[in-house]
């Protein structure tokens, strides 16, 4: 199963159409979505536009710390500034997500999605020796997917992974996996091989700015 994964798109809607413009050129299996898919905290919210992208190109995903208040228990107040079929999009999003046996989250696995605390902590990092040993005991599956922290990162069962998105990630069988994939908002995103155990980091080439 082919997968191709976004994170953290931040509102920005042209570098998410043309991701999925590349993804969709690819014939993926399935498009993921990492969470932080638009920002309710910033002015230059653009929740429709982004559901509306996401929707016509079949994506599942989890929610995160910038979207979660327009997945559950939605404010009145909030309600009125999008369309419906805005809410009805951000309501499909789930804490976590298991497809083509990987698991997929926002946040490290050992932490609840659906605690604000935990969506918003920001105390360590996934590489900290005891929060990669929580994450790992937190979940049985071989491979583990987040966001949130806008960046490539790589760990093992047995230590860190040498390896910064710049190349594919080719997954040894005899180990497990906890891959933090980089944002959407930098044009980077991924491909996820689960039959062939690859990750594919990509990244938008950048458009010459207009002298």
């Amino acid at each position: 199963m082919r997968i191709g994964i976004v994170t953290d798109i931040h509102d920005q809607v042209k570098i998410l159409a043309d991701v999925l413009a590349v993804l969709r050129a690819e014939a993926v299996d399935a498009v993921v979505t990492l969470g932080d898919n638009t920002d309710l905290f910033g002015k230059w919210n653009k929740a429709d536009e982004v559901a509306d992208l996401l929707r016509g190109a079949g994506a599942v995903g989890v929610w995160g710390n910038h979207d979660f208040g327009l997945c559950r228990n939605v404010p009145e107040e909030t309600q009125f500034r999008f369309l419906r079929r805005t809410l009805d999009y951000f309501a499909t999003l789930q804490p976590r997500l298991e497809l083509g046996g990987c698991h997929f989250s926002h946040i490290e696995p050992f932490l609840d999605p659906e605690r604000t605390d935990d969506l918003w902590t920001f105390e360590g990092r996934p590489e900290d020796e005891d929060r990669t040993a929580k994450s790992f005991a937190a979940v049985p599956h071989p491979a583990a997917f987040l966001g949130h922290f806008h960046r490539w990162l790589a760990l093992s069962d047995v230590g860190r992974v040498e390896w910064n998105g710049s190349a594919p990630l080719h997954f040894e069988p005899d180990k497990r996996y906890l891959v933090v994939v980089a944002p959407l908002f930098n044009g980077e995103f991924a491909v996820l091989d689960t039959d062939r155990g690859i990750i594919e980091p990509r990244n938008l080439p950048r458009r010459e700015e207009p002298t």
